[in-house]
């Protein structure tokens, strides 16, 4: 077994304590923006689903003239709960941008 003299495991911790890590931060850091670009990719689905529950609305009113009424209250739904998710994406993406 070898010795190791104690000023040698000394100088040995001093130097792991003032390893500098700013390239580690500066990546970490810089993932902050990553994650909020990715989280605001739904909204583009929001955009989509949006369109799809408006442009059945249309498809379904010209089919069915006598059920208007009925299909907006129904399309008024649809966009409420779609709006719905575009606003909670984008709350996660305000939070990993600010918290």
């Amino acid at each position: 077994m070898m010795k190791v003299s104690r000023s040698a495991v000394v100088a040995r911790r001093a130097a792991l304590q003032t390893r500098n890590s700013s390239s580690l931060q500066v990546t970490i850091s810089g993932l902050n923006y990553v994650g909020t670009g990715l989280s605001a990719i739904a909204l583009a689905g929001v955009g989509v689903g949006i369109g799809n529950v408006f442009g059945s609305f249309l498809l379904a009113a010209a089919r069915q003239p006598n059920m208007v009424r009925a299909l907006f209250n129904y399309a008024i739904l649809g966009f409420a709960l779609t709006e719905a998710i575009g606003l909670f994406a984008l709350m996660i993406a305000f939070l990993m941008l600010f918290a």
